[in-house]
């Protein structure tokens, strides 16, 4: 099994491979990221050299938590530029949440209300623009479309195709803007639809073949989630005392649970992430008097519905290898395990 390597040591991050996990620096009150190596590099070069990025996967693979430890842990973004020879500026973020747009003429200008009179006021993503050229030679500006598949029409994205330019973007009031100074990154779950319920439109044709560059951001390997679990409870001097078989397991229960979901079944849990993985561990050394399947019950499986919950406990004593002691009349009753 691999490695994970650090981002903040340079002679250690130059020596991963492309498919080797990179660990990022969190912003503060988040967790730390796990991200492959190749798509970190691909993502930093979109940024310094101007390009339209378009980051897709499912929900809860952290796309937004990705973007932002690169622009609130600047030293992320700087190591990475370091790496790799590119410019090293500053980082500077214009999120745009898309779902606030009904009409395409919203992206540039919106009605408000000042003084008991109506006008026309600029749009957020019509400042950020402007905001962006003015301090483009001094720092990287980006421009996120949070949650492109979230939009509420389809014109709204037909809309942007007049301002995701590298030639003179034109506002309503005539100001021009030079789109050759600025980067985009519009984050969706569009390559994850069979899966997902947050896309609401299409994604349009003309505005797909806009981005010069496409990554995937998907669940870490079940290999991958052991490596990156090993990893941090030996950081934290906490591995002599999780059971690593233990691991083992509830890494691959959360693979099935995500191979369920694909499958239609198990709808109402949340595919696992790598903290719902250390909440599991956490409790089940914490309180040894619990039984593992209590400690799941609590933690990964808690919020299972009514309809879910035959389903779930089988799934667990499969993948522990118990023997179901429960009627489906104390299953439904909510005596979960």
């Amino acid at each position: 099994m691999g490695r994970v390597y650090h981002i903040y040591k340079q002679g250690e991050y130059k020596k991963a491979g492309p498919t080797d996990l990179i660990e990022l620096r969190p912003a503060v009150g988040n967790h730390p990221l796990f991200i492959p190596k190749h798509i970190l590099e691909t993502l930093v070069f979109g940024i310094t050299s101007r390009q339209f990025v378009h980051l897709s996967g499912p929900t809860g693979s952290a796309k937004s938590s990705l973007i932002e430890a690169l622009y609130l842990v600047p030293e992320n973004f700087h190591n990475v530029c370091t790496a790799l020879g590119l410019p090293v500026r500053p980082l500077h973020l214009y999120p745009v949440e898309m779902a606030t747009y009904e009409a395409p003429g919203e992206l540039y200008q919106r009605r408000a209300l000042r003084d008991g009179t109506t006008y026309d006021e600029k749009s957020r993503l019509a400042m950020a623009l402007e905001d962006a050229e003015k301090n483009g030679k001094k720092q990287h500006s980006l421009i996120w479309l949070r949650e492109i598949g979230r939009v509420h029409s389809s014109s709204v994205q037909g809309g942007l195709l007049n301002l995701m330019t590298k030639g003179d973007i034109v506002l309503p009031d005539g100001a021009r803007i030079n789109g050759n100074i600025i980067s985009w990154i519009a984050d969706s779950n569009y390559q994850a639809e069979h899966d997902s319920t947050h896309t609401l439109v299409t994604f349009d044709d003309a505005l797909k073949r806009r981005f010069s560059i496409n990554l995937t951001l998907d669940y870490l390997s079940a290999e991958q989630e052991v490596q990156v679990l090993e990893h941090i409870f030996r950081e934290t001097g906490g591995s002599g005392k999780i059971n690593l078989d233990l691991i083992v397991k509830v890494v691959q229960l959360g693979n099935v649970i995500r191979q369920q979901r694909g499958e239609g079944n198990l709808r109402s849990i949340t595919p696992p992430t790598i903290y719902g993985y250390i909440a599991f561990l956490r409790m089940a050394n914490a309180l040894p008097h619990f039984s593992i399947q209590q400690v799941a019950q609590v933690t990964l499986l808690g919020n299972a519905s009514m309809d879910d919950r035959k389903k779930a406990s089988s799934v667990f004593n499969e993948v522990f290898g118990l023997q179901s002691v429960l009627e489906e009349d104390e299953v439904m009753g909510g005596n979960f395990f």
